[in-house]
This record gives structure tokens, C-alpha cells and sequence, in this order.
């Protein structure tokens, strides 16, 4: 364990718990002391994973009880994904939910026969406590073995059994799908506070992207627009937002998005900034480009290391400011009103509190905060217009815009010498992916340069530290130097579509014929020739008892999702139909789950939908004039539907002649022009602004 790059199991080498890592050699230990696995998995921003580490796993006795009973294993759900996933459904079949820390106790052979989450010391939550169940569990192993090794063989036997799926047939899409989901998320909107259900609420992206690309197909109603836009401000006005310095917190505890489980992970900045991305160019709400900007700023200062890599998150938890000793959820974040005082002027206090809700006893609800840990805290949350809350303060508007912006900045100024928290400072392909694409659509919606360089310096890191060129090997994660985990489905999908994003933001070839050459990887080593779609992990690994297919769009895009949209764009840059053929047979590979419950694949609904509209190209040839070219190439970024494609044709794009024959066609004698095709079908050639408008306005 000491000499792991992981952050989480670094976190816990010094635990009196003898800690093995997922691997032979503990498998082996368990099977010479025929004891049963304790299997222990979460990550190092992970704010319930500290509390048990500090609880139990720090305590001699219980580690000794531990010590004893078990083989103990230690897994970063990060690093190895396809681990936690297996054993993840487990807890989620047998209790009904599921999260971190995640507690499992297996067989030595590795199949799981009791599992939970969090456990207190004692008894308390209505949970048995650690030592209790670790006692109960030891007792069983020597008087009813037998049982926990049928339990763990049926839920082998059951995971191993996959649902009917399209086994290779052709089946027709149509709307009536994407249209219940629509249905479904219309009846779980809220309608007072924006968002999809009640406490603890998610940002849920997926949910975003469907409706985004349901009213892109369908036409902007104003009833798709509400659920877009009316979420997206209330989670921009929430305490969910980090207003001083940007980005967003995991999700919020009450409805209001107020409080947050204040961690900050890379995939959600990714996400979250896409959808506002595709706001601010779809809808016209232009106040979201801003607000993705500030999120791509966030990265680029915290999360970018010098080689250019995303790290992976931050902490909820911090040392409180005044008791550097103890650690408290949001302490980073949340603020006094005496504190605010003395770092504002008296009219810059009036207006931060009216604006963000301030109060002198703390605006945190009681049912926000059940153990009281932000008595008397407020968790900055907006409360309207800057407008409003000038006149409530007493100030002019005009001078209220340079007090507030003043303000922001000696606010981020002050809480910057707080203790941080805890940087997981990991580099995972997957995550970096989607915030590449993030950025690049940031970018592309005129959110300044500084997205693009943050994209192209995290692609190029991608390419060069994680991506091994001879072997067409992508690797998971790097942190010092490479690890040794080869990249799983989801890593080789989300960097796909990042450097497909990136060619057509910045035109250079290199990243098109790097997603070529993933594709290439990922159907030879994750494709189910039986069933169709991807496996999670590619075969060979004998830890594993079973092989599963990523079939949920959750917090995360599920690797065959994004597979499927990767390959469906992929394949109609390169007018490849191989690809564009596994692109239509991985959606059909699951119509088992997106049928019966749409939800569950919001994504997968998005590529279908595109299957369903007619395939858009848009070629920009730059020619003699790189100005009309630019400015060409700027119009298409506004005004592009979600699903096309943008092929950028330049002087140094032989690689990409000569992998689309096709494109050798379009030339101009020297002129910039555009062309924008359907189904492979193209206008006349646009060589203005104007002419180029009325073709997309069109199409």
C-alpha cells in the first residue's frame, strides 16, 4: 500500500489494518487461512469514506478484529472501476442502494455473500455497528459456510446472465422511446426549484443532454425549453455553485441547492459545462457561456497540472479554520456572517448579503444540516438579480455591478488562505475526456481561447503520457508516472469523443487519426461478438469473476453510450460504415434496458435520435483567405445542430484525404467557402457569412 500512486490508499497505509491491494496475492492469502475477503472500496474525496477510515480503520481494536477474521483489501473505485462495478451491483441487489465507502465480504474465490456501505462503530443510523457485523459475519463463516458460498454463487451465476439483447439483428428506431422518456422527465420536474426529484439532489447531465437534443430534433417548445433552462438557473443561483472562484459541487443535500456535498469532481465540471455551453449557443442564454467560462477557469487554476493532465477532484472536507487540527465538510466554503464583515466594506456587506442570502445566525436550514455543522455558517446561495438586491442594500445599480465584482474577488482573496482541500491529484483518461469535450464546446460557443488551450494541453497529455502509440494501448490513469491499469471501455470512449471534439475545434488532423486508432482498440479489445455492445474490461483478467456492460447513465456517461455516439460521429467524418454499423448495432444491443426503463440510458437515446435525424456534415475548406475561413468557421459553431459534424479542411489534412476519399471533391479554387451536406447530400458552396446562414437555417 505505501508504495501506491493512488491518493486513497495512500490515505489509509498507515491504518493498523493490515490493507492488501485487489490482486493474487491477497486471493491467495485467503484461501491459505480460509478466511473470507473484507473488501473495502471508495476514493480519497470521498467525505463518508473519511469518517469510517477515522472511526474504525484507525481503531486499534477493530483493526485487530479485522486483522484477524479477514484478508483485507483496499480499492481505489477510481483506479479500478470494473471492481467496484461488479461489487457495486451486488450491494445494490441484495440492499436496495449503493455507495462509498462500499463494504463487501467475498468468498476467497472472490464472489460476494454480504455487502453494505458505511458502518458505524456502533449501533446507531439504524445500522448494526462495524464490530458487531464484523463478529456476525466471522461466526457465520465457521457454522454456515455453505449458505454464504451458495448466496455468492447464484449472484455470479445471475450477474453472468446477461438480458435479451439484439444479438446482431436489425431493428427498426423510431421516436416512441426518447418520447416516454421525455414523458418521464416531465413528471419528475420540479417544478418550484428546477432539477429532476427531491433531496439529495443531482445536476444529472444526461438528463440535460437528452433534453437539449430531444428540442434540437423536435424544435425549441417552450415547454422543453423550461426544463433546460429553469434547472440550469436554479443550479447557477445554488449553493451547488462555487461563485468565487467557479466550477461545481457534487450534488446538493436538500432540493434547493442550497447545501452541497461540497467535493468537486472533474467529470461533473466537464458535464455540467457542455450544457451550459449548449444552452448559451441553442437557447440564446447567454449568462450560461459566462458560467461555463468561470468553470473551465476553475480547471485550468486547480485541476491543471504543468504537463498540462486534469487532476481529478477536491475534497469536501477541510481543516477548520480556527481548529486546523479537525477536518469539516464545506469548511472552505462556508462563511460567518462576522467573517464577511471584516473582509468587505459596509455597502459591499450589504450587497453580498443581500445577494447571496446572508444572515447573522447562518442561512443553512435545519433539514439541510442534521448534525449541525453549519450552525450559525451561511452557504452562499443567489438570491436574484443583482438589481434587487442593490435596492435592497441602498446602492445605485450602477454602482452596485463594480462593488459586487470587487467583492468576489477579496472574497476568493480571503478564503484562499484557508487550509485547501484535500487534491486528488490523480490523472484518469476517462474524466479528462469529458472535460475536454466540455471545453472544447465552450469554446466553440465563443467562450474565449483559454477553453481551447485548456482542451488541447489536456488532449495533448492524454496522447503523449497515457497513450502508448506502439501497442494501441490507452492506459487509465497516471499520477507521478503512468500506472500500470490499462485503460476500460469508458477511457477509450470519452477520449474518442474528445479528440474528435478537438479536431473540430482547432482542425489538426493528429487528433482524428488518435480517435481512429482508439475505435480500432476498442471494438478489438471490449467488442461482444455474441451480443453486441461493450464490455467494461477487456478479456484476460482472471480477478474478475465476471465481465458486465456499462449500461446506466449516471453521475458518469456509460462507456457503451459514449461509444455509440463517438463511433456514430467517428464514422461520418471518415464516412467509415464499419463504424457507423457498431455505432447502430451498440444502441440495438441494449434496447433491453432503454425500452424498459429510458431513464436509465439518456444518453444511448441521444446517439438513436441521431440515428433518426438526417446525418449533417458541414466541410470548411480553407483557402487563400484564412480571415473568411475563420469567420466561416465561427458561424458554423453557433448556429450547428447538436448533431452534426464539422470537417475542416486544411493544407496540412492529407492524412484525413486520404482516409475520406470523398473529401478530395470539395475544393474552391483557392476561396474559403463551406458546405453544408444531409445524408451526404450537399448545398452549393458558401463563400459568406450570409449564404452560409440561410444554408444552416435550412437544414
Amino acid at each position: 500500500m505505501a508504495s501506491s500512486r493512488s491518493p486513497y490508499l495512500l490515505q489509509h497505509a498507515a491504518n493498523p489494518v493490515d490493507w492488501r491491494e485487489w490482486g493474487e496475492e491477497a486471493f491467495e492469502e485467503a484461501e491459505r487461512r480460509d478466511v473470507p475477503i473484507f473488501l473495502s472500496v471508495g476514493y480519497s474525496t470521498c467525505h463518508w469514506c473519511h469518517v469510517m477510515a477515522h472511526e474504525s480503520f484507525e481503531n486499534e481494536a477493530i483493526a485487530e478484529q479485522m486483522n484477524e477474521a479477514f484478508v483485507n483489501v483496499k480499492v481505489d473505485r477510481e483506479e479500478r472501476p470494473d471492481v467496484d462495478r461488479i461489487y457495486m451491483a451486488f450491494v445494490q441487489s441484495t440492499t436496495g442502494g449503493g455507495g462509498w465507502p462500499m463494504s463487501v465480504w467475498l468468498t476467497p474465490d472472490r464472489k460476494p455473500f454480504y455487502g453494505g456501505t458505511y458502518f458505524p462503530p456502533e449501533n446507531r443510523y439504524g445500522r448494526m455497528g462495524f464490530p458487531a457485523l464484523l463478529e456476525r459475519i466471522s461466526e457465520l463463516w465457521q457454522s454456515r459456510r455453505s449458505e454464504l458460498i451458495q448466496q455468492g454463487d447464484r449472484f455470479s451465476q445471475t450477474m453472468g446472465s446477461l438480458p435479451a439483447s439484439a444479438n446482431n439483428e436489425s431493428y427498426s428506431l423510431d421516436w416512441s422511446v426518447p418520447n416516454r422518456c421525455l414523458e418521464e422527465l416531465v413528471r419528475d420536474f420540479d417544478e418550484q426549484w428546477g432539477g429532476f426529484g427531491g433531496a439529495p439532489k443531482f445536476p444529472m447531465p444526461s438528463y440535460l443532454s437528452f433534453l437539449m437534443e430531444i428540442a434540437d430534433a423536435q424544435g425549441l417548445d417552450v415547454g422543453k425549453r423550461e426544463l433546460i433552462g429553469y434547472s440550469l438557473d436554479r443550479m447557477s443561483d445554488g449553493g451547488i455553485r462555487d461563485f468565487l472562484a467557479g466550477g461545481f459541487h457534487r450534488y446538493s443535500v436538500d432540493r434547493y441547492w442550497h447545501v452541497p456535498h461540497f467535493e468537486k469532481m472533474l467529470y461533473d465540471q466537464g458535464q455540467i459545462a457542455g450544457n451550459l455551453a449548449d444552452s448559451a449557443r441553442r437557447l440564446g442564454r447567454i449568462d450560461d457561456l459566462k458560467t461555463a467560462s468561470e468553470i473551465v477557469a476553475y480547471a485550468t487554476e486547480q485541476l491543471q497540472s504543468d504537463e498540462g493532465g486534469l487532476f481529478s477532484a477536491e475534497d469536501a472536507d477541510s481543516p477548520l479554520p480556527d481548529q486546523p487540527e479537525k477536518n469539516g465538510e464545506g469548511a472552505f466554503y462556508v462563511w460567518s456572517s462576522s467573517e464577511l464583515r471584516e473582509c468587505l466594506e459596509e455597502n459591499a456587506y450589504a450587497l453580498i448579503a443581500a445577494h447571496f442570502g446572508v444572515k447573522e445566525d447562518g442561512n443553512v436550514r435545519a433539514e439541510s444540516d442534521p448534525h449541525g455543522d453549519f450552525n450559525g455558517l451561511n452557504a452562499l446561495m443567489r438570491q436574484g438579480a443583482l438589481g434587487t438586491s442593490a435596492a435592497k442594500a441602498g446602492l445605485p445599480l450602477e454602482q452596485a455591478g463594480p462593488i459586487y465584482a470587487d467583492a468576489l474577488v477579496r472574497l476568493k482573496d480571503w478564503r484562499s488562505r484557508r487550509p485547501r482541500p484535500h487534491l486528488d491529484d490523480k490523472i484518469l483518461s476517462s474524466w479528462n475526456g469529458l472535460m475536454i469535450s466540455g471545453a472544447c464546446k465552450v469554446y466553440q460557443g465563443g467562450g474565449g481561447g483559454s477553453a481551447l488551450e485548456l482542451a488541447t494541453k489536456a488532449g495533448g497529455f492524454l496522447a503523449e503520457r497515457l497513450y502508448d502509440a506502439e501497442t494501441g494501448t490507452l492506459y487509465r490513469s497516471f499520477r507521478i508516472d503512468r500506472g500500470n491499469t490499462e485503460g476500460f471501455a469508458e477511457d477509450y470512449a470519452s477520449s474518442m469523443l474528445a479528440f474528435i471534439d478537438l479536431f473540430e475545434s482547432d482542425g489538426d488532423c493528429r487528433w482524428l487519426e488518435l480517435a481512429d486508432r482508439l475505435a480500432s482498440s476498442l471494438m478489438e479489445r471490449f467488442w461482444d461478438q455474441e451480443r453486441g455492445g461493450f464490455f467494461a474490461s477487456a478479456a484476460g483478467d482472471s480477478s474478475l469473476i465476471v465481465r458486465l456492460k456499462d449500461d446506466y447513465d449516471g453521475a458518469e456517461p456509460s462507456a457503451n453510450s459514449m461509444a455509440a455516439l463517438a463511433l456514430q460521429k467517428l464514422g461520418l467524418i471518415l464516412e467509415d460504415r464499419q463504424l457507423s454499423e457498431y455505432a447502430r448495432r451498440t444502441i440495438e444491443a441494449f434496447r433491453y434496458q432503454w425500452t424498459r426503463a429510458p431513464r436509465s440510458m439518456p444518453l444511448m437515446l441521444v446517439a438513436m435520435m441521431r440515428e433518426l435525424r438526417p446525418m449533417q456534415q458541414i466541410v470548411i475548406v480553407s483557402g487563400n483567405d484564412k480571415e473568411t475561413a475563420d469567420r466561416l468557421l465561427e458561424t458554423t459553431f453557433q448556429m450547428r445542430s447538436l448533431h452534426s459534424s464539422v470537417i475542416r479542411l486544411e493544407a496540412n489534412s492529407d492524412w484525413l484525404r486520404n482516409r475520406n476519399n470523398r473529401l478530395g471533391s470539395f475544393e474552391s479554387d483557392g476561396k474559403s467557402a463551406a458546405y453544408v451536406c444531409d445524408n451526404f447530400v450537399c448545398q452549393e458552396p458558401a463563400f459568406d457569412i450570409e449564404t452560409l446562414k440561410r444554408h444552416l437555417e435550412r437544414s
